[in-house]
């Protein structure tokens, strides 16, 4: 049985509900039948209709006061007819036309409600089978904790979901990007073309800067040259040249096989207007041409730079000289050239405005010419041109004296060797005193013959010179004249002046023999010293001391008095000159143009020779890599005035 107040379903022996108490009638008592039903259907049909009202607002309050024990609805029995349904005015027809006679009223009345009534019973006879259905049923208990941990997972899953989906996925990391949250690179490139496409330059700035900014951290160095050129051209469209300029030249410093990064440098500079970027741009023409490969470049190039100069073909000779000139072209430029290899063209070059000559030179004969054309600030290619000038040389003089022994003293001739005897150009320079006619300032033969000196072992040497002041080999010539006077022998450091040695004499010695004198002021480094020297003055002339480890020794000794020391072989002050060549070996061999005369030259390296410049007969003598020198300086008159005795360092 069902409780008409809650809505429990009770055994049929229960009276009361165990639920709420209340007193429960059978289904006999709420649906009695025949005319009772009749009477009591409406009651009836609302007594259910009430049960069934009151278990669902029993339920509600239930579920709002949190009750442990669940509900179970039973279906509303609606009643749509009107009161005068269940009981109709019961009237008599008063006879009037169309209407029946009361009795024909009245069954059909009952009749209706007698079919009423049937369908009334057919609901409770539902009614009951549905509660028998749901007899012994046990209301569930609602389990909140597992409700609310049900819905805490999916609160869970759905925040991790989330951040899956924005951590994991593009679309998420693009989402990212545009709120302003940190995001990866590819992000924040496609959402900064997003807003470079929907004209937002300041955004699609930032996005960009940030996405490089991201790449450039990545330690595995990737660089989306894409992304960078697009940021570029986002850079020239909101006026920011100089910063898309800049960042070009990253991209093709970075990537030089690509070539979009130097078209877009490229142009900037040719539409800047700036001094001297047309110039930088044809570097960089020249440049994306050798690291792309694409010709376009090259033909770019050309057709901006001024054509490069050429050489006229068949440059002429000139003596020892070689004509430049260079062609000119329609075009209008300047041509600026130069022979060093560090220079710098044009700035370095010389302009060219005629032709000009070069010759050969020592020690390496080539030349190589560099020059560029000029046309405003455009510079062309450099042409480039070597030159080797070699000049041909004379051949080795003759003589025409054989070698030999003579008796008496001989005369030599000297010729050009036979490829030169109609050279009109020809010089022949000769010595007879040992030394080599190749040093520029020997005496040159006339065509007079030579006279040889006597003595047991004399040479001749001669060279032929031309007119390109080319030298030839050394013709030497060697013969024994055994006549008399023999020369002299040569000045020997053993012979010295007033027994002081050179480098050896010491200062102690030197002042206990000529007093201590008077220091004066020295120039140190002269004549090749790198120890400190000393200068004492007397009233002869004067010494410089060098200090010698611990001892001061003796390296120059300079007087001009004749009563206080004497030279080697009784020379002294007031000599006349040819006294004092005539005391020591003179081999007779004449002046020089310039006016020196050779006295003699061993192969030892000793020498001696008359000084016209410096007015100074000067012997000399070279031992262990020094020299040992005895110089005497002559007056106007030619007479001896000074003597100086020194030792030269290497």
């Amino acid at each position: 049985m069902l409780c008409p107040r809650c809505g429990y379903y009770a055994e049929n022996e229960e009276n009361v509900c165990p639920e709420c108490g209340e007193i429960i009638l059978t289904t006999a008592e709420v649906l009695p039948g025949g005319a009772e039903a009749i009477r009591q259907g409406k009651r009836a049909r609302q007594a259910i209709h009430d049960a069934a009202a009151r278990q669902n607002i029993e339920a509600k309050r239930r579920r709002r006061s949190g009750a442990s024990h669940a509900t179970v609805e039973m279906p509303v029995v609606k009643d749509e007819r009107e009161e005068s349904d269940y009981f109709p005015d019961y009237t008599v027809s008063d006879g009037s036309e169309g209407e029946e006679d009361g009795d024909g009223v009245f069954e059909r009345r009952r009749r209706a409600v007698y079919d009423e009534n049937e369908a009334l019973e057919e609901q409770a006879r539902v009614y009951t089978q549905w509660i028998e259905q749901n007899k012994g049923k046990k209301r569930k208990m609602v389990n909140w904790i597992k409700i609310s941990i049900l819905l805490t997972a999916a609160a869970i899953v759905l925040v991790v979901g989330g951040y899956l989906f924005l951590k994991k996925t593009d679309s998420g990391q693009r989402v990212m990007a545009r709120i302003g949250k940190e995001a990866t690179s590819s992000a924040l490139w496609n959402v900064g073309e997003e807003l470079m496409n929907a004209g937002d330059l300041d955004g699609a700035i930032e996005s960009f800067e940030k996405a490089k900014a991201q790449d450039l951290a990545d330690e595995e160095g990737h660089v989306d040259v894409d992304g960078l050129l697009m940021l570029g051209s986002v850079y020239e469209a909101a006026g920011r040249t100089a910063d898309a300029a800049k960042l070009y030249e990253e991209i093709y410093t970075e990537t030089p096989s690509r070539p979009e990064a130097y078209i877009n440098h490229i142009r900037i500079l040719l539409n800047s207007g700036v001094k001297g970027d047309k110039a930088k741009a044809g570097d960089l023409m020249k440049k994306a041409y050798e690291n792309t490969g694409e010709t376009s470049f090259d033909t770019q190039r050309r057709d901006l730079l001024p054509e490069m100069p050429e050489l006229t073909a068949g440059s002429q000779y000139s003596e020892k000289k070689i004509e430049i000139n260079f062609k000119k072209s329609s075009q209008e430029y300047q041509i600026y050239y130069t022979f060093d290899e560090e220079a710098k063209l044009p700035a370095d070059g010389i302009l060219f405005t005629e032709p000009f000559y070069i010759d050969e030179k020592d020690p390496d004969p080539t030349w190589n010419l560099r020059a560029v054309a000029v046309n405003g600030e455009l510079v062309s290619d450099e042409i480039s041109a070597t030159y080797k000038i070699i000049m041909p040389s004379p051949q080795m003089p003759r003589c025409n004296l054989a070698p030999g022994t003579y008796k008496n003293r001989q005369k030599v001739k000297l010729f050009p060797g036979k490829d030169n005897e109609n050279d009109d150009d020809i010089k022949i320079f000769y010595s007879v005193d040992g030394s080599d006619p190749s040093n520029g300032d020997n005496p040159q033969y006339t065509g007079e013959p030579v006279l040889l000196p006597s003595g047991h072992k004399v040479t001749i040497k001669a060279v032929a010179v031309n007119r390109y002041d080319k030298v030839s080999s050394v013709l030497e010539v060697s013969f024994k004249i055994d006549a008399k006077p023999y020369p002299l022998k040569a000045w020997d450091i053993t012979e010295t002046i007033n027994d002081l040695e050179l480098n050896k004499t010491t200062l102690q010695a030197f002042q206990a023999a000529y007093g201590e004198g008077k220091d004066a002021d020295i120039k140190q480094g002269i004549n090749g010293f790198k120890t400190e020297l000393r200068k004492i003055e007397y009233p002869w002339g004067y010494v410089v001391m060098t200090l010698d480890r611990r001892n001061w020794v003796l390296v120059e000794l300079r007087f001009h008095d004749g009563s206080t020391f004497k030279a080697p072989r009784g020379t002294g002050i007031g000599d006349p000159m040819d006294f004092v060549i005539g005391k020591f070996r003179d081999m007779g061999q004449v002046a020089t143009a310039k006016g020196n005369r050779g006295l003699y030259c061993l192969d030892n390296g000793s020498d001696g020779k008359y000084l016209k410049k410096a007015n100074a007969i000067r012997y000399r003598i070279r031992k262990d890599g020094t020299w040992y020198q005895l110089e005497y300086h002559l007056d106007s008159s030619g007479t001896v005035e000074e003597i100086v005795y020194r030792y030269i360092p290497e």
